[in-house]
């Protein structure tokens, strides 16, 4: 009996676990297999169904991919942990029930041994007094002591009652140092299993933080495929702005070769750009004019006074006016006077007599008056002909700027449309490469 409690006591209390635990742990397995094919359904759904709907989203799969990939996962890490638990608490239910039955176990041969041991002992302290036939009678009844040969027997069986004793004595030291030998072990094997359910709770711990990681690496390489699309993307905006400053830097120095011969032109002719500032008739703010004059006509601009061409050609045509009207004046005035001096006799029958003398006064205040009112009239005539030939040289002037204008606004107008293309084939590209993309992304997957 004490042979079989100890293989009992010696057993791995692993392999007494219930039947009970495989079946639970078998059914999480099972709804993890569930939950696996029903997440594969989910992903599959999509894809059948993309034939029949032609504007499904790709993106749409690859989330729902990743959705459904993280639930089950997630499902897997806690049917797991869920059958750990499960499996280590019936452990050490199991481990708790063998070692009470073990003490149990203990106590009882102990306290068997122990009684066996105490009614043993009077035999010996009888034997020890009274010899052995004494004792022998004593154990073969009032009976024995008549003959010889039942004192024999009494004496026979005192000694053999005695050695047994001895042996169970013996017994019972090795039982207890077995008993303790079989604590030691208990303690140890109660260790080890405290040991391996620490070191089962890391692993899971350890587990738990690898998919983690595993989860945060998917997440960092995703982030790196489109900082590489956004860093493509870049690199091909800045290819095109750089053509384009190409392009630009281009223009302006053609433009400022342009500027160079148009001065050097105008100072071959000697001519001088006056410039106006006016305000635009739209109510966007000041335009400025300017024109080509030469330096006399500068000058004649300039004593004009301050404001645009406009007003100071205006100017010049209310002098112009102005002048035209005195010297109609003038010569109303001279047609007067000329008829007055072709009637002398009426003139001195009129004021009365007058000598020589004052004929002669009046005669030179006369010429002096015409050749004044002649000088005047030239002078007029000679403004009025340089203004003229000014406005018909601005008015020329006008109308190759218009023509200039209307060049370079025609030209704006192309360099917009091809601007516009550009943006378009680039807005093209972009959505072609962004399809072609997404179109890689299944294979990938």
């Amino acid at each position: 009996m004490s042979a079989a409690s100890d293989e009992e006591g010696m057993k791995d209390p692993t392999d007494d676990e219930p039947e009970d635990a495989g079946v639970e742990t078998s059914g999480f397995f099972e709804d993890t297999d569930l939950l696996s094919s029903t997440a594969k359904d989910a992903v599959a759904t999509p894809d059948a169904s993309q034939g029949a709907t032609e504007g499904f989203d790709e993106s749409d799969v690859i989330y729902s991919f990743m959705n459904v990939t993280s639930d089950e996962a997630e499902a897997r890490l806690w049917a797991k942990r869920q059958a750990r638990a499960e499996a280590r608490e019936i452990r050490m239910r199991e481990l708790e029930r063998q070692q009470r039955e073990q003490e149990e176990n203990a106590d009882r041969q102990f306290d068997m041994l122990a009684g066996s041991t105490t009614q043993d002992s009077p035999v010996a302290a009888v034997g020890g007094w009274g010899g052995a036939v004494t004792v022998g009678a004593a154990l073969a009844g009032p009976g024995a002591a008549r003959t010889p040969r039942s004192a024999a027997a009494a004496a026979s069986r005192y000694m053999s009652s005695r050695r047994s004793s001895e042996d169970s004595l013996e017994d019972t030291g090795s039982l207890r140092e077995l008993r303790h030998e079989l604590k030691e072990v208990e303690e140890k094997f109660r260790k080890a299993m405290i040991a391996n359910a620490q070191l089962d709770n890391d692993k899971t711990a350890q587990t738990y933080q690898l998919e983690l990681l595993n989860d945060r690496l998917e997440e960092l390489e995703e982030e790196q495929a489109q900082l590489k699309r956004e860093h493509r993307d870049k690199c091909r905006e800045h290819d095109q702005l750089k053509r384009l400053c190409a392009q630009l830097k281009d223009e302006l120095a053609a433009a400022r070769l342009e500027l160079q011969e148009r001065d050097r032109l105008i100072a071959e002719k000697g001519l001088v750009i006056v410039g106006g500032v006016e305000e635009d008739a739209g109510g966007g703010g000041e335009v400025v004019k300017r024109a080509l004059v030469t330096a006399d006509n500068a000058k004649l601009l300039e004593s004009a006074g301050e404001g645009s061409l406009d007003v100071r050609l205006a100017k010049f045509a209310k002098e112009k006016s102005e002048l035209e009207d005195q010297i109609s004046h003038l010569k109303l005035e001279l047609e007067e006077e000329k008829s007055k001096r072709r009637k002398p006799g009426s003139i001195g029958h009129l004021n009365g007599p007058s000598s020589d003398y004052d004929y002669d006064d009046m005669q030179r205040e006369a010429s002096k008056q015409l050749a004044d009112y002649k000088f005047r009239a030239q002078k007029a005539e000679q403004d009025v002909a340089t203004l003229q030939a000014t406005v018909a040289r601005l008015e020329s002037q006008v109308i190759r700027y218009k023509t200039a204008a209307e060049v370079s606004e025609q030209s704006e107008e192309a360099l917009k449309a091809e601007k516009r293309k550009l943006q378009r084939e680039d807005s093209d590209s972009i959505t072609d490469i962004s399809t072609d993309s997404f179109d890689s992304l299944p294979d990938i997957w």
